[in-house]
């Protein structure tokens, strides 16, 4: 909040609000009192000036009165103009005029005053010789311009304010700047120092400038700073005792075997020590705060206790954790803040070695007779087991030596069929003759013999030509869709597939396009017995554990059980009066388990089609020789 407030304050001295409050108020007192001293001012010199003119009108009536009169009796009329015009010119008077009484006659010099104006009217007595008794011979009217008097009053009181503004102005910026110099550029300093004071931080005195002339050598500032000084090197010092204090405290807590907790008085933890938050799955102490122990613990026996409102001791809890049950005792003490409850403290002691030991003695004792008929279970199990890899290796094994002696046999029979197949060729029958027929049966059988030669080769899986290559799957089975798909249109069957673009896989591409061949045209002879849109085989490809995973299906015939636990042997058809031979699977076999190193699971059942799955590892790609 203080680093909020003071980034929107500057050390300028026009930006400072107690500088400017003072001016300010220095600057309404001292208007005010340059108003009431110009207005009394500007008062007295109105009295002044309209006094000058009354006095200036009684100088007339007192001195010149009796002279006008003279001029008047004599009728001297130039002396008496003569007179007026020296007369108006007097300060103070801007219109005179004599009347006559006898003969109507007035002479005037000046302007009269149209506005605000001051005037007096003076009787001419004569009392010259040869008159008993004086008497008047006529009047003096004199008029003073009021508006002279006000606009002198005006000129006044402007040269006064403005003379007065600019001091005010000079003295108002002179006290702000020694109000900046003298107390707010201190302030400023104090309040940073304030705001960079970190107790955890080295204690670093505050220290201020001093203007000389300006400051005294010690004023309340000073003070004030000497008090910022001790108070801060004593929050660092009790800050430094309660760090050792909490380090002390958490390595004793991080070091205990036990739980330390804290509660609020709603049973929510608001510390945990270090071991408690580890068996608790290393949750953040962040985390576990504002979270109910006994709903973390599921244990209702403690939110029990908690509920209570009373220290306990001795709760014997099982607690689940990682999946493990672990037991505790727990203990807790009443904490009461001004009189009022505010949580517990406590400890819970780990007794799950020693409780353990007990239910394992009871349980050897209560369950030895279970535990050697479960052991024997156990062993029973292996050995089966064991039976059944020795069985699958012999069958393994088995599979292997039949393709060699059936690939052996195809290669003793290839020679002399080749030597049939050559002779008959020889023959020169035409085509009218009575032996045609018989030649041409010949012929078909022994091509039919050549096939069954060539399939018989290729039970037998040999590594001479074995490439491994690093491929694209997709890419793959396209090749094959494409090859397969006259196949496929025959029987309106759809082949839909599944792999990732960017599945590359170490492997023999030859022996997949076999294996995949041999299963889409197995589904092709035995699945779909007639041609039907619904026909649909499902290919996908994808990577499971760090290995390669084909699952092949069909919405086919399906097969039987008995049907399909011999579905890998060899010479095993469905449709051998048909002509099959029953080494497709056989071969499909030998290739998964021998040149692609992995596993083949069939499963299927009448009427529902059949699944394929394969598994096989990433082979090792042959390491290309340097060149010389």
């Amino acid at each position: 909040m203080l680093h909020q407030h003071s980034r929107q304050l500057s050390d300028h001295p026009l930006a400072s609000i107690i500088g400017r409050r003072i001016i300010l108020i220095l600057v309404i007192i001292s208007s005010s009192i340059t108003l009431l001293s110009t207005f009394l001012q500007l008062y007295t010199d109105y009295t002044r000036e309209v006094n000058a003119v009354e006095q200036r009108h009684a100088e007339l009536k007192q001195v010149h009165s009796e002279s006008l009169a003279i001029n008047l009796w004599e009728f001297n009329e130039s002396q008496l103009k003569l007179r007026l015009e020296g007369l108006v010119k007097l300060p103070g008077l801007a219109y005179i005029r004599v009347s006559s009484n006898t003969g109507n006659q007035a002479w005037e010099a000046g302007d009269a005053v149209e506005g605000d104006k001051f005037e007096s009217r003076i009787p001419l007595v004569y009392e010259g010789p040869g008159s008993q008794n004086p008497f008047v011979l006529g009047s003096l009217y004199v008029q003073s311009s009021a508006e002279e008097i006000y606009e002198q009053l005006l000129r006044t009181f402007t040269s006064l304010l403005l003379i007065n503004g600019v001091k005010t102005f000079i003295v108002s910026a002179l006290i702000l700047w020694v109000f900046h110099l003298s107390v707010n550029r201190r302030i400023f300093s104090i309040m940073r120092y304030l705001e960079r004071f970190r107790p955890s931080q080295k204690h670093v005195p505050l220290a201020m400038d001093k203007p000389v002339f300006i400051t005294a050598k010690e004023d309340e500032l000073d003070i004030l700073a000497l008090a910022i000084n001790q108070q801060s090197q004593m929050l660092h010092q009790l800050y430094s005792e309660i760090e050792l204090e909490k380090n002390r405290f958490t390595d004793f807590a991080n070091v205990a075997s036990d739980w330390l907790w804290e509660t609020d008085d709603q049973g929510q933890l608001t510390f945990a020590s270090e071991q408690m938050r580890s068996q608790l799955g290393h949750t953040p102490e962040t985390v576990l705060r504002q979270q109910n122990l006994a709903q973390i613990l599921d244990a209702p026996m403690l939110q029990t206790a908690f509920t209570g409102k009373d220290s306990f001791s001795g709760l014997e809890l099982r607690v689940t954790l990682n999946g493990e049950n672990r037991y505790f005792v727990f203990q807790g003490l009443v904490q009461d803040t001004e009189g009022r409850f505010s949580g517990f403290r406590g400890t819970a002691v780990d007794i799950t070695q020693r409780k353990q030991a007990q239910n394992q003695l009871q349980e050897l004792n209560e369950t030895l007779e279970l535990r050697v008929q479960e052991r024997t279970r156990q062993l029973k199990n292996s050995l089966e087991e064991l039976e059944l890899t020795q069985n699958q290796l012999i069958e393994r094994e088995k599979m292997a030596s039949l393709a060699n002696l059936v690939a052996g046999i195809a290669h003793e029979i290839n020679t002399p069929l080749g030597v049939a197949i050559t002779a008959t060729s020889m023959l020169d029958i035409g085509d009218d003759s009575d032996d045609k027929e018989v030649v041409d049966l010949i012929n078909n059988n022994l091509q039919r013999v050549v096939r069954l030669v060539q399939m018989f080769k290729q039970t037998a899986v040999t590594t001479e030509r074995i490439q491994v290559e690093k491929v694209n799957m997709k890419d793959l089975i396209a090749d094959l869709n494409l090859g397969l798909q006259q196949s496929l249109t025959e029987k309106q069957a759809s082949l839909k597939i599944e792999v990732d673009d960017g599945l590359y896989w170490s492997t023999v591409p030859s022996s997949w396009l076999q294996v995949m061949g041999q299963l889409i045209n197995n589904s092709l002879t035995h699945g779909f017995s007639q041609s039907d849109s619904t026909n649909c085989i499902t290919l996908k490809v994808h990577v499971s554990d760090h290995s390669l995973v084909l699952e092949y299906s069909d919405n086919g015939a399906g097969l039987e059980q008995d049907v399909l636990d011999k579905l890998f042997e060899p010479f095993h058809t469905t449709r051998r009066s048909q002509g099959c031979t029953g080494l497709g699977m056989h071969i499909v076999y030998n290739q998964v388990t021998q040149v692609l190193k992995g596993q083949i699971v069939a499963t299927g059942s009448p009427g529902e089609g059949i699944a394929v799955r394969i598994i096989v590892p990433e082979l090792e790609e042959p390491a290309i020789p340097a060149e010389p």
